[in-house]
């Protein structure tokens, strides 16, 4: 979706290098996703809206635009990201592609019936509140090199984890704040909640990998399609429409 959006402004002659809150594996989701970048035309946001969305594919669209102050990041300013991942006992159809559905034979041969028990599922997902090293969670290759150089390259600190089960379909919600996640962080410590609401591990899983963060986890990751980057939060507001049209970002 970068390159798509690169291609946009690109059309309307803004050739830049993007900024994005929040990198996503492919197949995951985002409706929060921010993108800082300079620019020299004299754009009025919502004219750049309007121009960037008559480029951009059906999937891809541009809530709001606004000018912001040049030091702003959208990766290194923001305070807090979440990210909500959607488990369906199986998924209901309006719910494709957006949603893990169980029975998954590949995930877990031997289910027949599955049943999350929100009770073992908040008891693995709320040991990962805190600030811990997650390595142990993290995609391995480039986070284990950066590691080895800083002991502290893979210590992130989670403000929130919640399960939420839905009112009216067999549909419950992994819910993850933090100040920042690793690679594949957040799909293989919503694989491990589901294998222990499944009863295929013990929840106390959970908090041995994360003592001992260099034993990595090999249980199951959740498919991406499941994953969504809901809002990314910044200690001031990004848009206002008192933004004049100077240098933009």
């Amino acid at each position: 979706m970068q390159e798509c959006l690169e291609e946009a402004l690109a059309h309307i002659g803004i050739r830049a290098h993007l900024d994005v809150a929040a990198r996503t594996d492919a197949g995951v989701h985002a409706l929060g996703q921010v993108v800082t970048f300079t620019a020299r035309a004299a754009w009025h946001p919502a004219e750049l809206r309007a121009a960037v969305n008559a480029w951009t594919p059906p999937a891809l669209l541009c809530l709001e635009a606004a000018c912001v102050r040049s030091r702003l990041h959208a990766r290194a300013s923001a305070l807090s990201r979440t990210y909500v991942y959607l488990v369906g006992t199986p998924a209901p159809p309006c719910l494709a592609g957006y949603a893990w559905s169980l029975p998954d034979r590949r995930a877990f041969p031997e289910m027949s019936a599955p049943r999350i028990d929100t009770v073992r599922a908040r008891d693995a997902l709320l040991r990962m509140v805190g600030e811990h090293d997650f390595g142990g969670f993290a995609r391995p290759g480039a986070q284990t090199a950066r590691r080895e150089a800083n002991p502290r390259a893979t210590v992130r600190r989670v403000l929130r984890a919640e399960v939420v089960s839905a009112a009216e379909e067999p549909v419950t919600a992994f819910v993850l704040e933090g100040c920042g996640f690793l690679r594949a962080m957040v799909r293989n410590i919503v694989g491990a909640a589901v294998s222990a609401a499944v009863g295929a591990v013990d929840p106390a899983r959970m908090s041995a990998i994360l003592d001992a963060p260099r034993d990595r986890y090999r249980g199951v990751r959740a498919p991406g399609w499941g994953l969504t980057l809901v809002r990314v939060v910044y200690g001031e507001p990004l848009f206002s429409s008192s933004s004049a049209p100077q240098e933009r970002r």
